[in-house]
């Protein structure tokens, strides 16, 4: 179940906690995030192009087919949905539980953007996404067709609709997430195996962007969702599972799951339970911590 590094691990994963699944049947899971008012999850199943709603007790919900095989969610300073969209290019804004979408970012200098694929937003209200070419690779995760873009970056759009570059320098950059002042960004690299480390500045321009951390072991996976819980450490899919880290980077240990994971993020009435999405199926084990609230305050 645990594959423990570090002792420090349990300080976030109780030693007699368990992985519990709570829904199967999909194609190929992603992107789950957790409304912290209304108290459901909402995540992605890419292959067949569906989002889904999940809430204790309920039926399973469809958020909205077809998706233009959606992958990584967020929540807006104003609790609408952001979706990264691989079959598209696109990143789109939900209205109306998803019945009204519309696209945000599409272009970069005139360029379609490569697939966007991970997404959080800060407290400003500026959105942050990874653009790695994967949904244009594979029939499974988008359309396969030429990239016209000649890099893999990161972009930030700001809430005036100005789209900004802010790093080039990578093979396939995937997850990301902030720490909880929001003064340093982590992007992790999926061909790189690399979890790097940048400063954010006032302005939103990156700096730094070391190697913080590798995500290597052994297993199906590879470095893809992260998150942040309210003690700075980061949670990172990889090999074998969600790979744990302390806050200085050291490696403390793996929640191992049975299916190839790839993205996870905090949730329940305290944000204490991990919900954690893997290949074709949907898991959640609780934890000894919290994350921070995925609708930020603006």
């Amino acid at each position: 179940m645990f594959h423990v590094h570090d002792p420090a691990f349990h300080e976030a994963i109780d030693a007699t906690a368990t992985l519990e699944k709570i829904a199967g049947d999909f194609g190929f899971t992603e992107g789950p995030i957790w409304h912290p008012d209304e108290d459901w999850l909402l995540f992605s199943d890419i292959a067949n192009s569906r989002q889904y709603k999940w809430r204790e007790d309920e039926p399973l919900q469809l958020f909205r087919a077809p998706s233009n095989q959606a992958n990584g969610n967020a929540f807006d300073t104003e609790g609408r949905v952001i979706s990264c969209e691989h079959a598209s290019s696109q990143l789109v804004r939900h209205q109306h539980d998803g019945k009204l979408v519309n696209p945000i970012a599409t272009h970069y200098h005139g360029f379609e953007l490569n697939s966007p694929n991970d997404v959080v937003v800060d407290s400003k209200g500026r959105i942050w996404f990874t653009d790695p070419s994967f949904g244009r690779l594979r029939p499974d995760l988008g359309i396969i067709r030429d990239q016209e873009l000649a890099w893999q970056g990161v972009f930030r759009l700001d809430p005036d609709g100005t789209l900004t570059l802010v790093a080039k320098d990578f093979q396939q950059p995937n997850g990301l997430c902030f720490s909880n002042d929001e003064q340093t960004l982590f992007v992790n690299d999926t061909h790189a195996a690399t979890i790097r480390a940048f400063s954010v500045h006032e302005d939103g321009s990156l700096h730094g962007g070391e190697v913080w951390a590798t995500v290597t072991g052994e297993g199906p996976g590879v470095a893809d969702g992260m998150k942040t819980d309210l003690q700075n450490r980061i949670y990172c899919n990889g090999p074998g599972g969600v790979h744990l880290f302390a806050s200085d980077g050291q490696h403390l240990g793996v929640i191992r799951t049975p299916e190839k994971s790839t993205n996870f993020c905090f949730g329940g009435p305290d944000r204490s339970m991990l919900f954690i999405t893997a290949s074709t199926s949907v898991y959640r084990i609780q934890t000894r911590t919290s994350g921070a609230r995925m609708i930020p305050a603006s």
